[in-house]
């Protein structure tokens, strides 16, 4: 008999069972440590607590800059788990199985993490960001499902997913153009780096890329609406306001203090102006290098039939500034109303939107007014 069979016998003779043969106490601090990582509690949560361990580290790393160090770091999750996969589908030994499915939950939680900050930060809208809440509720998911096999063509699923939507950042940012070209031939190139992974481990047949090329025809068919942001553009902020100045190397604007529900973007600000003065829009656009693109700033206010377009602005930048792009655009007599300003490719897809209330007050007014520097 074994150790283990030896653990866990107990004796069926008359009266309460025993305990366990062999059991004891655990010896010291690390032998609770110990008994508490192999607990059925800790093993269940473990792969869905290093994905969220690696969203988080990949969220504060790639959340201060992307450079190509932070890229580098993103590529390495990406090689690291089709490995990953190939452990789990050709070892037997279940401890190194074990290390592999955490390994497998940690890179997909910092490459998920990444999607977020390098291909979302870019733009405000609800479509995009139903896509990353689609993939985390599919890991949830998948970490509570009972099927092996089920569980883990959705691991290869989601991986193929946020595959193709890293090249639709990496691919442009690499060659420095925004070009719609470089944004299909990135879906072509995941499709096939997911295909030929999955070759190379053993699965045969196209219905292994099924679900990867049925992502990929997606927002094939969404960029073009102008739903899909134009990655790799990324909107680093936006500020509005009033008595608009440049400082110190700043673009500066002077606007109320926020309140706690503006701060935490439950209500929008609302610019109060003085007769006749302009409101001016603030933003900040970080590029790749040696890029060119041709943006517009899009004044609309909210009607009764929706958002009306008033006026469209150019605005021409060229990457390759660390500190990126900034540019704004301004408004004279504003009526009042809720507005919105769009940051967008010339006649195509929005980066991002800034939405404001705008309302006139007496000239004694706007001189009694508290304003503070909003500044980027």
């Amino acid at each position: 008999m074994s150790e283990q069979d030896a653990l866990n016998e107990v004796n069926e003779g008359e009266g309460s069972p025993q305990e366990p043969v062999g059991a004891s106490a655990p010896a010291g601090p690390l032998g609770v440590v110990r008994q508490t990582l192999q607990s059925d509690a800790v093993q269940r949560w473990a792969p869905m607590s290093l994905f969220v361990g690696g969203f988080g580290l990949d969220a504060w790393t790639l959340g201060r800059d992307v450079d190509l160090k932070a890229l580098a770091l993103v590529c390495i999750y990406v090689l690291l788990i089709p490995v990953c996969f190939g452990v789990l589908t050709h070892v037997t030994h279940e401890k190194v199985k074990r290390g592999a499915s955490l390994a497998l939950h940690f890179a997909l939680g910092a490459l998920f993490s990444a999607l977020v900050v390098l291909y979302f930060r870019s733009a405000g809208q609800l479509i995009t960001m139903l896509i990353v809440l689609v993939l985390f509720a599919a890991m949830v998911w998948n970490e509570f499902s009972s099927r092996a096999r089920q569980q883990f063509e959705l691991l290869w699923g989601i991986y193929g997913a946020s595959a193709v939507m890293l090249l639709n950042f990496l691919l442009p940012y690499a060659l420095g153009s925004v070009r719609a070209l470089w944004f299909y031939l990135s879906l072509v190139l995941g499709m096939g780096w997911v295909l030929g992974a999955r070759r190379l481990l053993g699965a045969r047949g196209w219905r292994t890329l099924a679900p990867t090329a049925s992502f990929a025809l997606v927002l094939g068919v969404l960029y073009p609406l102008g739903v899909i942001p134009p990655v790799p553009l990324v909107t680093e902020g936006a500020v509005v306001g009033v008595d608009f100045e440049k400082s110190q190397g700043l673009y500066q604007v002077m606007a109320e203090r926020p309140g706690l529900l503006e701060k935490v973007g439950v209500t929008s600000p609302e610019v109060l102006r003085g007769p006749g003065e302009p409101v001016t829009v603030v933003v900040a656009v970080s590029a790749p290098p040696q890029a060119t693109a041709q943006l517009e700033h899009r004044w609309r206010r909210r009607t009764d039939e929706g958002w009306e377009t008033t006026d469209v602005i150019p605005i021409a930048i060229r990457g390759g500034r660390k500190e990126g792009w900034r540019f704004y655009s301004r408004k004279k007599n504003l009526p009042d109303g809720q507005w919105r300003v769009e940051t967008a490719l010339k006649g195509g897809a929005v980066l991002g939107y800034e939405t404001f209330g705008v309302r006139e007050i007496s000239q004694d007014e706007r001189d009694a007014l508290r304003m503070e520097p909003r500044s980027l």
